[in-house]
């Protein structure tokens, strides 16, 4: 029995050795990263949040994330910068990120995963801000009606391809969004 925790006592060292030279770095990169976008998303939920800011943790964000990281989180950091991007009113850059963020998804993870249809409501949402725009700035139909047609066309394929009980969240995800668009207008 003393033999046996001896040779454990001598072994010990060389387990933590191991990690800390193999799995170590990867795991403390994966929790510096995790608690950044805590950060990220607390500076989201201010009363006054800086996008541009913002926009620039996200890009440190991407640079400090471990290279074994799944394919996956880099999208939803992709999709969260376009949407920092829409909320800077920067719609044009917003649309063409997502565009090729949505082809990209679509093929690596296909057409009904999360990522994929979050990528999708969300281009569908800077079309709009798009009509919105160009129409409350006195823009011709000629401009402003291919974004409204594409608006359609996205929300209808989301609705076609959804669950069940998935319309009624989506109604009350809308609703809040025009309230505080509303909100916003308003001040």
């Amino acid at each position: 029995m003393r033999k046996f925790f001896t040779l454990l006592w001598l072994l010990f060292p060389v387990g933590v050795l191991y990690y800390h030279f193999n799995e170590g770095p990867n795991q403390i990169a994966r929790e510096k990263a995790r608690l950044h976008v805590a950060q990220i998303r607390a500076m989201e939920k201010a009363e006054e949040p800086d996008w541009e800011k913002i926009m620039e943790e996200y890009d440190k964000l991407t640079k400090e994330l471990p290279t074994d990281i799944e394919i996956v989180v880099r999208h939803q950091i992709r999709l969260s910068k376009a949407k920092a991007k829409l909320e800077m009113l920067d719609v044009v850059g917003s649309i063409t990120d997502l565009t090729d963020l949505l082809q990209e998804t679509a093929k690596v993870h296909g057409d009904d995963a999360t990522v994929t249809r979050a990528t999708r409501e969300m281009l569908g949402k800077a079309h709009y801000y798009a009509t919105y725009l160009l129409k409350t700035n006195g823009a011709a139909e000629e401009e402003w009606r291919p974004y409204a047609e594409r608006t359609r066309q996205i929300f209808r394929y989301l609705a076609e391809h959804q669950e069940p009980g998935a319309l009624t969240q989506y109604e009350q995800r809308v609703e809040a969004e025009f309230e505080k668009t509303l909100q916003k207008t308003v001040r």
